[in-house]
Protein backbone atom coordinates (compact mmCIF):
# COMPACT_ATOMS: atom_id res chain seq x y z
CA UNK A 1 0.00 0.00 0.00
CA UNK A 2 1.80 3.32 -0.91
CA UNK A 3 0.51 7.10 -0.88
CA UNK A 4 -0.59 7.02 -4.70
CA UNK A 5 -2.96 3.77 -4.06
CA UNK A 6 -4.32 5.25 -1.24
CA UNK A 7 -5.30 8.96 -3.28
CA UNK A 8 -6.90 6.79 -5.78
CA UNK A 9 -9.27 4.93 -3.57
CA UNK A 10 -9.65 8.09 -1.49
CA UNK A 11 -10.84 10.03 -4.73
CA UNK A 12 -12.57 7.07 -6.15
CA UNK A 13 -14.98 6.66 -3.17
CA UNK A 14 -15.38 10.22 -2.44
CA UNK A 15 -18.36 10.20 -5.13
CA UNK A 16 -19.91 7.23 -3.20
CA UNK A 17 -21.01 10.11 -0.47
CA UNK A 18 -24.36 11.36 -0.75
CA UNK A 19 -24.18 15.25 0.39
CA UNK A 20 -25.65 18.12 -0.27
CA UNK A 21 -22.49 20.63 -1.61
CA UNK A 22 -18.70 20.37 -1.39
CA UNK A 23 -18.48 21.60 1.77
CA UNK A 24 -17.37 18.70 3.75
CA UNK A 25 -15.26 16.36 0.46
CA UNK A 26 -12.40 17.43 2.99
CA UNK A 27 -13.26 15.41 5.88
CA UNK A 28 -14.56 13.09 3.59
CA UNK A 29 -11.12 12.66 2.13
CA UNK A 30 -9.26 12.20 5.42
CA UNK A 31 -12.03 10.11 6.63
CA UNK A 32 -11.12 7.73 3.87
CA UNK A 33 -7.41 8.14 4.33
CA UNK A 34 -7.77 7.10 7.77
CA UNK A 35 -9.82 3.77 6.42
CA UNK A 36 -7.37 2.88 4.26
CA UNK A 37 -4.43 3.20 7.29
CA UNK A 38 -6.73 1.40 9.77
CA UNK A 39 -6.88 -1.54 6.83
CA UNK A 40 -9.84 -1.43 4.95
CA UNK A 41 -9.90 -3.34 2.09
CA UNK A 42 -9.21 -0.39 -0.32
CA UNK A 43 -10.96 -2.91 -3.06
CA UNK A 44 -14.33 -2.13 -1.43
CA UNK A 45 -16.43 0.77 -1.99
CA UNK A 46 -17.59 3.40 1.31
CA UNK A 47 -20.91 4.61 0.90
CA UNK A 48 -21.88 7.65 3.17
CA UNK A 49 -24.55 10.40 3.11
CA UNK A 50 -25.40 13.62 4.78
CA UNK A 51 -28.47 12.58 7.94
CA UNK A 52 -29.98 15.07 9.74
CA UNK A 53 -26.92 17.50 9.46
CA UNK A 54 -24.53 14.98 10.35
CA UNK A 55 -22.55 13.04 7.80
CA UNK A 56 -23.03 9.30 8.21
CA UNK A 57 -21.03 6.68 6.78
CA UNK A 58 -21.51 3.13 6.61
CA UNK A 59 -19.25 0.50 6.69
CA UNK A 60 -19.20 -3.19 8.28
CA UNK A 61 -16.08 -5.81 8.08
CA UNK A 62 -16.07 -9.55 9.90
CA UNK A 63 -12.54 -8.48 11.60
CA UNK A 64 -14.19 -7.51 14.70
CA UNK A 65 -10.80 -5.14 15.42
CA UNK A 66 -10.72 -2.98 12.45
CA UNK A 67 -14.50 -2.61 13.07
CA UNK A 68 -14.07 -0.95 16.32
CA UNK A 69 -10.83 1.39 14.64
CA UNK A 70 -13.40 2.33 11.69
CA UNK A 71 -15.72 2.90 14.06
CA UNK A 72 -13.69 5.71 16.16
CA UNK A 73 -13.13 7.48 12.64
CA UNK A 74 -16.73 7.43 11.37
CA UNK A 75 -17.35 8.92 14.95
CA UNK A 76 -14.93 11.60 14.88
CA UNK A 77 -15.85 12.73 11.76
CA UNK A 78 -19.60 12.63 12.18
CA UNK A 79 -18.77 15.06 15.13
CA UNK A 80 -16.75 17.26 12.76
CA UNK A 81 -19.07 17.76 9.94
CA UNK A 82 -21.53 19.11 12.81
CA UNK A 83 -19.24 21.89 13.19
CA UNK A 84 -18.15 22.52 9.03
CA UNK A 85 -20.40 24.08 6.34
CA UNK A 86 -21.96 21.70 4.12
CA UNK A 87 -21.29 24.33 1.76
CA UNK A 88 -17.92 25.76 1.82
CA UNK A 89 -16.03 23.96 4.59
CA UNK A 90 -16.19 26.39 7.02
CA UNK A 91 -16.71 26.94 10.89
CA UNK A 92 -20.99 25.95 10.48
CA UNK A 93 -23.31 24.56 12.81
CA UNK A 94 -26.61 22.99 13.19
CA UNK A 95 -29.51 24.73 11.58
CA UNK A 96 -33.42 23.96 10.52
CA UNK A 97 -34.64 25.64 7.41
CA UNK A 98 -37.84 24.66 6.94
CA UNK A 99 -38.03 21.15 8.52
CA UNK A 100 -34.52 20.01 7.50
CA UNK A 101 -31.52 20.19 8.95
CA UNK A 102 -28.36 20.94 8.30
CA UNK A 103 -24.74 22.40 9.38
CA UNK A 104 -24.23 25.79 7.81
CA UNK A 105 -21.77 29.20 8.29
CA UNK A 106 -24.05 32.01 9.08
CA UNK A 107 -23.37 33.50 5.71
CA UNK A 108 -24.91 30.35 4.22
CA UNK A 109 -27.47 29.83 6.56
CA UNK A 110 -28.43 33.66 6.32
CA UNK A 111 -28.50 32.90 2.25
CA UNK A 112 -30.79 30.23 2.28
CA UNK A 113 -33.10 31.25 5.21
CA UNK A 114 -36.28 33.29 2.88
CA UNK A 115 -37.05 37.09 4.62
CA UNK A 116 -40.80 38.08 3.99
CA UNK A 117 -40.89 41.33 2.66
CA UNK A 118 -44.25 43.58 1.40
CA UNK A 119 -43.14 46.44 -0.40
CA UNK A 120 -45.61 49.49 -0.95
CA UNK A 121 -47.36 48.32 -3.90
CA UNK A 122 -48.24 45.62 -2.00
CA UNK A 123 -45.79 42.19 -3.08
CA UNK A 124 -45.24 39.70 -0.85
CA UNK A 125 -41.76 38.92 -1.59
CA UNK A 126 -38.87 36.08 -0.71
CA UNK A 127 -35.19 36.47 -1.64
CA UNK A 128 -36.04 39.86 -3.63
CA UNK A 129 -38.50 38.06 -6.10
CA UNK A 130 -42.00 38.47 -5.81
CA UNK A 131 -44.19 35.78 -4.70
CA UNK A 132 -47.73 36.75 -4.51
CA UNK A 133 -49.48 40.44 -4.11
CA UNK A 134 -51.95 40.88 -1.41
CA UNK A 135 -54.73 42.40 -3.93
CA UNK A 136 -54.86 39.00 -5.63
CA UNK A 137 -55.19 36.72 -2.42
CA UNK A 138 -58.83 35.31 -2.32
CA UNK A 139 -58.69 33.07 0.97
CA UNK A 140 -56.31 33.15 3.88
CA UNK A 141 -56.03 30.32 6.26
CA UNK A 142 -54.16 30.06 9.60
CA UNK A 143 -53.16 27.11 11.49
CA UNK A 144 -50.92 25.90 14.64
CA UNK A 145 -51.80 28.79 16.92
CA UNK A 146 -51.59 31.25 14.25
CA UNK A 147 -48.23 29.90 13.30
CA UNK A 148 -48.54 29.13 9.83
CA UNK A 149 -50.41 31.18 7.10
CA UNK A 150 -51.54 29.65 3.87
CA UNK A 151 -52.71 31.93 1.30
CA UNK A 152 -54.66 31.05 -2.33
CA UNK A 153 -55.16 33.19 -5.01
CA UNK A 154 -57.20 33.18 -8.12
CA UNK A 155 -55.86 30.32 -10.14
CA UNK A 156 -55.98 28.54 -6.72
CA UNK A 157 -52.23 28.31 -6.08
CA UNK A 158 -51.50 28.00 -2.28
CA UNK A 159 -48.56 30.07 -0.54
CA UNK A 160 -47.75 28.61 2.15
CA UNK A 161 -45.36 31.35 5.39
CA UNK A 162 -44.44 30.51 8.91
CA UNK A 163 -43.74 32.22 12.15
CA UNK A 164 -40.32 31.04 11.50
CA UNK A 165 -39.56 33.83 9.24
CA UNK A 166 -38.79 37.40 9.57
CA UNK A 167 -41.75 39.74 8.89
CA UNK A 168 -44.28 36.48 9.24
CA UNK A 169 -46.53 38.20 11.96
CA UNK A 170 -46.37 41.70 9.58
CA UNK A 171 -47.91 39.67 7.11
CA UNK A 172 -50.69 38.12 8.94
CA UNK A 173 -51.20 41.41 9.98
CA UNK A 174 -51.46 43.13 6.52
CA UNK A 175 -54.01 40.56 5.64
CA UNK A 176 -57.47 41.86 5.16
CA UNK A 177 -59.26 39.97 8.05
CA UNK A 178 -62.04 39.16 5.78
CA UNK A 179 -60.32 36.69 3.71
CA UNK A 180 -60.08 34.32 6.88
CA UNK A 181 -62.51 32.31 7.92
CA UNK A 182 -64.69 33.51 10.46
CA UNK A 183 -63.56 31.54 13.43
CA UNK A 184 -60.21 32.78 12.89
CA UNK A 185 -60.74 36.24 12.77
CA UNK A 186 -61.59 37.05 16.32
CA UNK A 187 -58.02 35.08 17.44
CA UNK A 188 -56.41 37.41 14.83
CA UNK A 189 -57.72 40.58 16.13
CA UNK A 190 -57.52 39.95 19.06
CA UNK A 191 -53.47 38.66 19.01
CA UNK A 192 -52.75 41.96 17.53
CA UNK A 193 -55.11 44.19 19.74
CA UNK A 194 -53.70 42.64 22.93
CA UNK A 195 -49.50 42.63 22.35
CA UNK A 196 -47.70 43.92 25.09
CA UNK A 197 -44.41 45.22 25.74
CA UNK A 198 -41.37 42.49 26.35
CA UNK A 199 -39.56 43.86 29.49
CA UNK A 200 -36.92 40.92 27.92
CA UNK A 201 -36.61 42.18 24.15
CA UNK A 202 -38.25 45.17 23.66
CA UNK A 203 -40.71 44.93 21.58
CA UNK A 204 -44.34 44.91 22.06
CA UNK A 205 -45.07 41.77 21.19
CA UNK A 206 -45.89 39.12 24.04
CA UNK A 207 -49.24 37.55 23.87
CA UNK A 208 -50.75 34.95 26.45
CA UNK A 209 -47.70 35.13 28.83
CA UNK A 210 -44.90 34.78 25.97
CA UNK A 211 -43.05 37.01 23.71
CA UNK A 212 -43.31 36.18 19.91
CA UNK A 213 -40.56 38.35 19.10
CA UNK A 214 -37.91 36.51 21.08
CA UNK A 215 -39.56 33.76 22.53
CA UNK A 216 -39.23 33.83 26.24
CA UNK A 217 -41.85 33.33 28.68
CA UNK A 218 -43.19 36.03 30.68
CA UNK A 219 -42.06 36.11 34.38
CA UNK A 220 -44.23 35.14 37.15
CA UNK A 221 -43.25 34.77 41.17
CA UNK A 222 -43.78 30.92 41.22
CA UNK A 223 -42.54 27.56 40.09
CA UNK A 224 -38.99 27.14 38.60
CA UNK A 225 -38.48 30.69 38.34
CA UNK A 226 -38.13 31.48 42.03
CA UNK A 227 -36.35 28.27 42.26
CA UNK A 228 -33.63 29.41 39.27
CA UNK A 229 -33.74 33.18 39.48
CA UNK A 230 -34.48 34.19 42.80
CA UNK A 231 -36.27 37.90 41.15
CA UNK A 232 -37.68 38.97 38.33
CA UNK A 233 -34.86 41.33 37.69
CA UNK A 234 -32.50 38.19 37.42
CA UNK A 235 -34.40 36.58 35.46
CA UNK A 236 -34.57 39.77 32.92
CA UNK A 237 -30.95 39.95 33.05
CA UNK A 238 -29.77 36.55 31.79
CA UNK A 239 -32.63 36.35 29.26
CA UNK A 240 -30.80 39.52 27.59
CA UNK A 241 -27.80 38.25 27.81
CA UNK A 242 -28.71 35.17 26.11
CA UNK A 243 -29.88 37.80 22.96
CA UNK A 244 -26.85 39.62 23.35
CA UNK A 245 -24.30 36.01 22.92
CA UNK A 246 -27.10 34.63 20.15
CA UNK A 247 -25.65 31.40 20.03
CA UNK A 248 -27.97 30.41 17.46
CA UNK A 249 -27.76 33.38 15.11
CA UNK A 250 -31.56 33.84 15.40
CA UNK A 251 -31.13 37.45 16.10
CA UNK A 252 -28.31 38.26 13.08
CA UNK A 253 -31.69 36.64 11.18
CA UNK A 254 -34.42 38.27 12.63
CA UNK A 255 -32.82 42.00 12.24
CA UNK A 256 -35.42 42.16 9.21
CA UNK A 257 -38.18 41.63 11.12
CA UNK A 258 -40.21 44.54 11.46
CA UNK A 259 -43.48 42.68 12.84
CA UNK A 260 -43.34 44.20 16.01
CA UNK A 261 -42.78 48.16 17.59
CA UNK A 262 -39.84 48.52 19.45
CA UNK A 263 -40.78 50.15 22.86
CA UNK A 264 -39.13 53.54 23.16
CA UNK A 265 -38.95 52.58 27.21
CA UNK A 266 -37.15 49.61 27.22
CA UNK A 267 -33.93 48.46 29.55
CA UNK A 268 -30.98 46.70 28.97
CA UNK A 269 -30.34 45.33 32.96
CA UNK A 270 -26.84 43.74 32.22
CA UNK A 271 -23.57 45.40 31.85
CA UNK A 272 -20.10 44.70 30.61
CA UNK A 273 -18.83 43.14 33.47
CA UNK A 274 -22.29 41.00 34.06
CA UNK A 275 -21.96 39.44 30.22
CA UNK A 276 -18.24 38.56 30.98
CA UNK A 277 -19.26 36.61 34.04
CA UNK A 278 -22.30 34.82 32.41
CA UNK A 279 -19.94 33.96 29.30
CA UNK A 280 -17.31 32.04 31.80
CA UNK A 281 -20.58 29.87 33.00
CA UNK A 282 -21.73 28.85 29.32
CA UNK A 283 -18.28 28.39 28.47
Amino acid sequence: MNTEEINFFVECNLTNFSVNSTGWNDLIRKLLFEFAVAGWNMNHRVFGKEKLGELRCYTYSEDETLNGKLKKIKDKYSELSVKTCEICGEEGKMRTIGSWQTTLCLHHFLEQQPVIEIDNKQNITRHNKTVLNIKNITSAEVEYDLQRLELYNRQEEVFYFSWQEPNYYLLLKTIPISLFPKENQHEILALFQNVQDCEICGHKAVYQRSCLRCHHELWNDSGYFIEDYGEKSNYIKECQMDIFIDEDDYEKYFKHDRSFEKSPHHQVLFNSDDLREYEKLLF
